[in-house]
């Protein structure tokens, strides 16, 4: 038979398994060039266009962003993006790609030969 815990020594492992370790003291990052452009830019773009909807303003922000003076890589072409290849992808490609299957020798007989 199991022994009975009381709730005491049951919140007392509790709480010991919930302690987090010490946080070390860490230094904040400095904002990047593009926060900074988004900080300043956002309100003034939501006050002139206040009918927008969901990320309407981050589109146009970013458009913004490629040829402003405060872009670090103004000028250079965008990296372009990696396509994931996904499961349907695959299987279509390879369908395409692939020869029709050997045919067994089984295939070159009648089957009433068998």
């Amino acid at each position: 038979m199991p022994k009975a815990t009381s709730s005491k020594t049951t919140k007392a492992a509790t709480k010991t398994a919930k302690e987090k370790p010490a946080k070390v003291d860490k230094e904040p990052r400095a904002p990047t060039p593009w926060m900074l452009f988004c900080q300043k830019n956002r309100a003034a773009w939501k006050e002139a266009n206040p009918d927008a909807k969901g990320n309407e303003w981050m589109k146009a922000l970013a458009e913004q962003w490629k040829d402003s003076p405060e872009n670090p890589n103004r000028g250079k072409d965008p990296k372009s993006k990696k396509k994931s290849r996904t499961t349907l992808d695959v299987v279509a490609k390879d369908a395409a790609s692939s020869s029709p299957p050997a045919s067994s020798p089984r295939d070159d007989f009648a089957s009433s030969d068998f």
